[in-house]
């Protein structure tokens, strides 16, 4: 797989999270054009380091609306599709969910960003970088 494959993938997930959101209560979904490379804790078959794709998505949703109760019932949702997810209490008390789907090494956090947003991380599977490509900058 390719660094864009990845990333092609980790944001169609994204937009399937954002979708599980009500409609009514989105004001918009701003989805990031690029992301970063982010270095993997493995290598590859030969040693190589790997890379995963990673960016963020943002929700913003009328003021108001109850974004622990939402992400809940997205955290309900992917449990009963099989998805391996963990919840906890971030440092500022707001409920977040972490979700890797199975059979994959990709993951996402959700959970309550700034006022009236719900914030979407999501990181692909790791992938070998192709001959002389530098993962600084924008992806």
């Amino acid at each position: 797989m390719t660094w864009q494959d990845e990333k092609a993938k980790t944001q169609a997930a994204m937009r399937d999270i954002a979708a599980q959101i009500p409609k009514d209560v989105v004001l918009s979904v701003d989805m990031t054009a690029t992301g970063i490379l982010f270095g993997c804790n493995q290598t590859g078959p030969n040693g190589e380091k790997l890379h995963s794709w990673t960016g963020p998505t943002s929700i913003a949703v009328k003021p108001g609306t109850d974004i622990e109760s939402i992400v809940k019932t997205i955290e309900n949702y992917y449990q009963e599709k099989a998805f391996h997810v963990t919840s906890r209490l971030d440092v500022l008390g707001n409920y977040e969910i972490h979700m890797k789907p199975p059979g994959e090494k990709s993951s996402y956090l959700i959970s309550e960003g700034d006022i009236n947003q719900i914030s979407i991380d999501g990181w692909s599977e790791c992938f070998q970088l192709p001959d002389g490509l530098y993962p600084g900058g924008d992806f």
